[in-house]
């Protein structure tokens, strides 16, 4: 059961001044751990796509923002069995694309299981034809820096990713780079060649998908912000850039940032809180907290003084159904000032707090470890096939 009206206003109060107006919307109460969903700016509008699940068939819905203004976002023309874990990029051409996992018509077993990569460019608000980027094998991950695709495949299901692929493709499917690297888990990010992957074993490592080097990074996440490599660990946040940036973030689990105004929205979580500070170029200025009995998987955009973040929460934890929501909170825009100092403390006072009240079946977990993500990947696969 959740206990959240359709929106709910909050505001933050930051140095005594009440600034920052926040709605928070249920996208989707139906939807699953393992599929992902994506959120972007284009055009001016804010477009967000996701799982769900009707009938224990995965379909792909969306949702289009225009402030606080909803409506229905057109859907490509989909022509499988299901479709799963929308990806949503801004092409260099100035084009939206979208890629999913799809599962083409036909009977299946664990022997002959086939879900392949499919694309389609949106043009005037309508989305072209499909694409089949692949044809057979079982895609697992995969992302876009708007130049290329990197896809994470097994060309059989195993469940054990003793056979994981990695490619490089050019937007239009034809391989650029194939790498023979088992054990990885997905994709996290990807910039110009460079792909960022985890590992079954919960490692992230660099991979340079011209000669296949891997580094191997210490870091419990990690991504680019504006071609520059940030990772999370242990409480700290670091951006390699022109600045060697570092962020402590003690009582954390997790973070990432997005550039902003000349500085960085920072996106922090564990179980239960999910915060929004903005860094400003001398100081870590907190803006609003998020408190929940289970909130993971956060993702962000900005448009104008906006930012729109969305989550996933987890409800159940033996099917991994759970809830998409996203707050759209009002930015204090000033100007950013830079200095040299690198090694800045958080700060969390005179910050109000949002509350969202979840019920759960299951138990609250302060992570979630790689094997349960394992066995709700399994549970997914048989949704599929039953």
């Amino acid at each position: 059961m959740i206990i959240l009206s359709t929106k709910i206003g909050a505001q933050t109060i930051l140095n005594d001044q009440k600034y920052i107006n926040t709605s928070i919307i249920i996208i989707t109460n139906n939807t699953s751990f393992g599929y992902g969903f994506s959120i972007i700016n284009y055009n001016d509008l804010i477009y967000i796509y996701y799982t769900e699940l009707k009938s224990s068939i995965a379909t792909i819905n969306g949702l289009i923002f225009n402030g606080t203004e909803e409506m229905n976002a057109p859907l490509p023309n989909f022509n499988d069995l299901g479709e799963s874990s929308p990806f949503l990029v801004k092409l260099n051409n100035g084009s939206l694309m979208m890629l999913w996992d799809g599962i083409p018509m036909g009977n299946y077993s664990l022997n002959n299981l086939t879900t392949i990569l499919q694309a389609s460019i949106l043009n005037n608000n309508v989305w072209g034809p499909v694409i089949n980027l692949t044809n057979n094998g079982i895609t697992l991950s995969y992302y876009s820096d708007g130049n290329y695709i990197y896809l994470v495949y097994e060309p059989t299901l195993s469940l054990t990713y003793d056979n994981t692929i990695i490619e490089e493709l050019t937007l239009s499917g034809n391989v650029i780079k194939s790498l023979n690297i088992p054990k990885v888990l997905g994709i996290k990010d990807a910039n110009n060649g460079y792909v960022i992957v985890q590992f079954v074993n919960g490692t992230y490592g660099l991979i340079n998908m011209n000669n296949g080097d891997i580094e191997f990074l210490n870091s419990t996440n990690a991504g680019f912000v504006d071609n520059s490599l940030y990772q999370f660990y242990n409480g700290v946040l670091s951006i390699n850039g022109n600045q060697n940036l570092t962020f402590n973030l003690p009582i954390y689990e997790n973070a990432f940032p997005i550039l902003w105004n000349n500085g960085y929205i920072i996106i922090a979580w564990r179980p239960g809180l999910l915060s929004v500070f903005y860094w400003n170029g001398t100081e870590l200025q907190p803006i609003i907290n998020y408190t929940a009995q289970f909130t993971i998987v956060p993702k962000a955009t900005i448009l104008n003084n906006d930012l729109y973040l969305a989550w996933f929460g987890l409800n159940n934890i033996s099917n991994g159904q759970g809830s998409i929501y996203m707050s759209i909170t009002t930015l204090p825009y000033q100007e950013s000032r830079y200095n040299t100092n690198t090694n800045i403390m958080n700060n969390t006072s005179n910050i109000s707090t949002s509350s969202i009240y979840i019920t759960s079946n299951g138990s609250l977990f302060g992570s979630i470890p790689i094997w349960v993500i394992i066995l709700i990947v399994g549970v997914v696969v048989f949704i599929i096939l039953y």
